[in-house]
């Protein structure tokens, strides 16, 4: 008879927590996309309002000076640094759930924005991206001949 090993996640809602990231990655292109290239990834939530674009990311424990933002086309892209607030040298961890070092997010932004307007608030350990949308006046009617 076959043996089958099977490795058990210890903490399913960290199991979970990462599934759902990985369906982020991969959903339709109509919606918001969210990828990353390197590190942890902190927790996103994008929705949109009638004129706004709305991003929050869970960043307890990032300095502000550690946060970079950059727009580029459809794409913000967060990248940062948390710190772990304790020497990690001769230590002994029980438990260690919190993820520290580099991290990046992109994020598909499917909304005709205005760029010039984006605004970022980091506040009690979210930090809280507006997008203001732009009134779309790329539309053209072409002529079928």
């Amino acid at each position: 008879m076959p043996v089958i090993k099977i490795k058990v996640e210890r903490n399913l809602e960290q199991l979970h927590g990462r599934m759902r990231r990985l369906m982020d990655a991969f959903s339709q292109l109509s919606r918001p996309m969210v990828l990353s290239n390197s590190g942890w990834m902190p927790a996103v939530d994008v929705f949109q309002g009638d004129d706004t674009v709305f991003i929050v990311v869970e960043a307890a424990g990032i300095d502000k000076d550690n946060i970079h933002l950059t727009w580029d086309g459809h794409f913000l892209r967060l990248a940062g640094h948390r710190k772990c607030p304790v020497s990690l040298d001769g230590r002994h961890f029980h438990q260690m759930e919190i993820e520290y070092g580099p991290f990046e997010r992109i994020i598909r932004i499917p909304a005709h924005i205005d760029p010039e307007r984006i605004e970022a608030l980091y506040e009690n350990g979210l930090l809280t991206i507006r997008i203001p949308c732009r009134k779309s006046s790329d539309k053209i009617r072409i002529n079928v001949s």
